[in-house]
């Protein structure tokens, strides 16, 4: 295995397990909401950090949700391709993604430098924690993209359901 092959694994597993914890922390969060609720205790962080970790959770996400072929997609042209047709495709369809999430981690970027100056509402911490989401979230998706055309050349919409008819 390459060294680029095991950076790219460590890259991945950590992703997968941040977005493990992430989730579990997030769960936690509402369910110690709903049980501070129930015994009329008050628990003012438990939303906001749930709002947070779904932030998180969304943008890098992602990522792993393309990576398991998770995204939604349109298949009934691409399962009527040639080979070189459907490489084609995947490279537009690469080029065209990329493109957006350029934008969106530029806007991420943005959006962070602007939470160096705000505060959250009830936990008073640093908005930019939460805003730099967005652009790790959006250099893993286009990290999945890329590698998506190079894992997928020999055949670049398989596990596509095929024709019923």
């Amino acid at each position: 295995m390459s060294v680029l092959q095991r950076t790219l694994a460590i890259v991945r597993s950590t992703t997968d397990r941040t977005v493990v914890l992430i989730f579990f922390f997030m769960v936690l969060s509402v369910v110690g909401e709903i049980v501070g609720r129930t015994f009329n205790i008050t628990v003012s962080n438990a939303v906001e950090t749930a709002s947070f970790a779904q932030i998180w959770l969304t943008a890098i996400g992602a990522s792993v949700a393309l990576r398991h072929g998770s995204m939604f997609a349109l298949d009934t042209l691409t399962r009527h391709l040639d080979l070189s047709m459907a490489r084609v495709l995947s490279v537009f369809i690469a080029v065209c993604s990329l493109i957006l999430v350029t934008i969106l981690f530029y806007g991420g970027l943005i959006l962070t430098e602007s939470g160096f100056r705000q505060l959250s509402p009830v936990q008073r911490m640093p908005m930019w924690i939460v805003f730099i989401s967005m652009p790790i979230g959006m250099g893993l998706l286009a990290l999945e993209i890329v590698l998506r055309v190079f894992e997928r050349w020999h055949d670049p919409f398989e596990g596509l359901p095929e024709d019923d008819a």
